[in-house]
């Protein structure tokens, strides 16, 4: 990564991270308001079915980045903006057709996936009705889906990486000041008018960028049906992921009532530093991979997705061990208030255990499968999310009912790990070299690294416990104690190793504080 992209990413990281405070706010919220019961399990069942199809609007901005960079460097301007009005006004028309079939067939949906709301007729009926509202969302989401991919082709990163702070707003105002008169179902519909704040806000820059909306529509249009074309391995591969998910989500409601929100917990905390840093490195990277491809330039591709993995690497494993060590007072700030009890937040704690080394996989899965799209390698990233899925379902078969809501997890962890190591290596044959020994090199010193801080931070974490009596306030304490403490430990530990990307970042702020 270059400085001007190491700097964009710090600044898409901020955004992502005030969005991740609102979204701590927003589960704390939501866990006293409704607690782990059936009402949040209907609700977290439609948001997932809603996020299994967003995978076709992931797919659309994966695949449309490439052309329409392609699109900037050597079309006018009115061919360009003719193919993005085009893309728009058919994706348009293909999501509200989906949408009302879906709609129709909300009723099946369920029977297939949630069987167990069948049983209850209220229960069934309200998950009819709040899947029916949350559907809705899938309209906005194509539409933001365009929109970002044309700013992100502009380098423009900010408003996309903004999208969850404004979403994550609109949901806890209704939450604060609506949940006592409208309920469960309100908030549905307050997710989807959070679907809408998503997109609204890339718009004025959208307008900036010099684009306007036509009435366009070409369904014959070469261009976009060879884009089309390459969107279904994507969307294959995403709807995978998202379905494993999804049927981690089944097994765990058949488990005991409840059993979904847990998971789902234990989901939300053990994904904020991928969401923070994995995300937004891989948003920052993606352009840059797809111009070095276009340009053949092998070397400093190379380069970029080498680099960009061990940057993954020293972030995301310090972060695993911490979020494993801390995972208690973690749960304890977030969600351990009103209805959500001492019970619960044993069980998540539990199952966030085994969760925890999945983020580091994530996050190298992520660059990973944007390095095989930039080379318009679709179909590597779908067969090896298939074979995760595999994977995962035989775990979860063998070991939820011995294990429950952490077999699950553990099941999503072990299959993280194969997958990714399976893409690195087909990654490697494809491309020829990648210096995969270097980058092992640097997870093995990343993790020792981290594991000294984690001996460090248990330590803080057990002498905050027995100084307070309150269990919130040590929590709080633990947190804020650990942050200092063990980052410093890791920095210095990873210092002594000199691993290149770090001293790379160094160098940079040190050229900065010298021009200061």
């Amino acid at each position: 990564m270059t400085k001007k992209m190491i700097k964009k990413s710090i600044l898409v990281m901020v955004f992502i991270i005030l969005g991740k405070v609102l979204a701590l706010v927003r589960d704390s919220l939501i866990a006293a308001k409704f607690g782990a019961n059936y009402t949040t399990d209907i609700y977290n069942f439609a948001l997932g079915i809603v996020y299994l199809l967003t995978t076709i609007s992931y797919g659309l901005t994966t695949t449309f980045i490439p052309v329409h960079t392609e699109h900037l460097q050597k079309s006018a301007k009115k061919i360009r903006d003719k193919f993005v009005n085009n893309v728009i006004n058919v994706s348009s028309i293909v999501t509200i057709v989906v949408t009302i079939i879906l709609i129709i067939f909300t009723k099946n949906i369920i029977y297939i996936f949630a069987h167990d709301f069948v049983n209850n007729p209220n229960v069934f009926k309200m998950s009819v009705e709040m899947t029916r509202i949350m559907l809705l969302s899938l309209i906005f989401v194509s539409l933001q889906s365009i929109v970002t991919g044309v700013l992100q082709c502009h380098n423009e990163f900010y408003e996309p990486a903004a999208m969850a702070f404004v979403s994550n707003a609109v949901y806890i105002i209704y939450l604060i000041f609506l949940t006592a008169r409208y309920g469960i179902k309100g908030f549905a519909v307050a997710t989807v008018i959070g679907f809408f704040a998503q997109f609204i806000i890339n718009v004025p820059k959208y307008k900036k960028l010099g684009y306007k909306y036509q009435g366009y529509i070409n369904f014959k249009d070469s261009e976009m049906l060879n884009m089309f074309k390459l969107m279904i391995p994507v969307i294959i591969s995403t709807s995978l992921i998202q379905l494993n998910v999804f049927v981690n989500r089944s097994f765990a409601i058949n488990i005991f009532s409840g059993a979904a929100t847990i998971l789902d917990c234990a989901n939300k905390i053990n994904t904020l530093a991928y969401e923070v840093f994995a995300i937004g490195i891989a948003m920052i990277v993606y352009p840059t991979m797809s111009e070095l491809a276009a340009r053949e330039d092998k070397t400093e591709y190379k380069i970029a997705v080498k680099r960009a993995i061990n940057i993954i690497v020293l972030i995301m494993v310090p972060a695993a061990v911490a979020i494993a060590v801390l995972r208690q007072p973690l749960i304890s700030i977030i969600f351990k208030r009103g209805a959500f009890t001492s019970s619960a937040a044993k069980l998540t704690s539990s199952a966030l255990l085994f969760y925890c080394p999945a983020m580091i996989f994530y996050g190298i899965r992520d660059i990973l499968n944007k390095a095989f799209y930039s080379i318009k390698d679709t179909k590597t990233p779908m067969i090896n999310s298939f074979v995760g899925i595999l994977i995962n379902i035989v775990i979860n078969i063998f070991i939820a009912k011995y294990m429950q809501v952490s077999g699950l997890t553990l099941a999503t962890t072990i299959s993280s790990i194969i997958v990714t190591i399976g893409m690195l290596i087909s990654l490697n044959k494809k491309i020829g070299n990648i210096d995969v020994r270097k980058i092992f090199n640097v997870l093995a010193k990343t993790i020792f690294a981290s594991l000294i801080m984690g001996v460090f931070i248990f330590g803080v974490n057990k002498f905050c416990m027995l100084l307070i009596a309150s269990e919130l306030k040590a929590s709080i304490l633990s947190i804020i104690m650990s942050f200092f403490i063990g980052t410093g430990v890791y920095m210095a530990c990873i210092h002594l190793f000199k691993i290149e990307e770090y001293m790379y970042m160094i160098s940079l702020v040190k050229q900065k504080i010298r021009r200061r």
